[in-house]
């Protein structure tokens, strides 16, 4: 039997951590001095791009190493953790996809400290691996993260989907020759836009003709 895999993201997608990102970025912005602090304008940015490409840029245009940028603003959001919460509907859907049998990743650029905060939150048990910052793998859009998990589960690339919030998200996938699930990206050929997590249910009922046991080819 096939089994569908999702593959999720973890900032903005299953849980709400943007305010305590963006904390620990303006504390970086301080830390260096960087004197282009806008909070509108930023937000924006890592929402359309990714925490990561917004240093980059930082490291190019300041010439402080890129590595020494990233290790600070992650100690940062270490730091603030313990004010993540759930989206609402997130530990629903996760219920809902393991009681149906779909098989469950993570990957996430976030780093050290997403066990703890998956452990806290109560979620921990759902994912079968969990890839983030720490794991050793290119960063969002290369591919090598989904293909390692794919190689490793034997995963059917038309029976795999990744689960994001952002741009990076859909390239991703893309990159990887799965399909996208997206709360922000408009609907295309590999992407289905969704308002709220609970709506993937919806896309994998039978009145869609995605079933569970992959017996009939999704249609997104």
């Amino acid at each position: 039997m096939i089994m569908t895999a999702f593959i999720w993201d973890l900032d903005g997608t299953l849980i709400d951590s943007y305010q305590a990102i963006m904390k620990a970025l303006e504390v970086t912005y301080k830390a260096y001095d960087f004197h282009d602090w806008d909070k509108k304008t930023i937000y924006a940015y890592i929402l359309q791009e990714s925490v990561g490409q917004l240093l980059e840029k930082k490291s190019k245009e300041t010439g402080i190493a890129l590595s020494q940028l990233r290790d600070f603003f992650s100690d940062e959001q270490t730091k603030r953790d313990d004010s993540i919460k759930l989206v609402p509907s997130a530990k629903m859907t996760l219920a809902w996809a393991d009681y149906h049998g779909i098989q469950q990743f993570m990957y996430t650029h976030k780093g050290i400290s997403t066990q703890a905060v998956l452990e806290n939150l109560g979620i921990k048990h759902y994912f079968t691996e969990i890839l983030t910052g720490d794991s050793g793998f290119e960063r969002k859009p290369h591919p090598e993260g989904i293909h390692y998990l794919m190689k490793k589960y034997n995963l059917k690339p038309s029976e795999t989907y990744y689960i994001g919030d952002r741009k990076l998200d859909v390239e991703v996938a893309r990159n990887a020759g799965i399909f996208s699930i997206n709360l922000t990206q408009p609907t295309n050929l590999i992407n289905q836009n969704i308002q709220d997590l609970l709506e993937i249910k919806t896309l994998f009922s039978k009145e869609n003709e995605i079933q569970i046991d992959g017996s009939a080819k999704n249609t997104i």
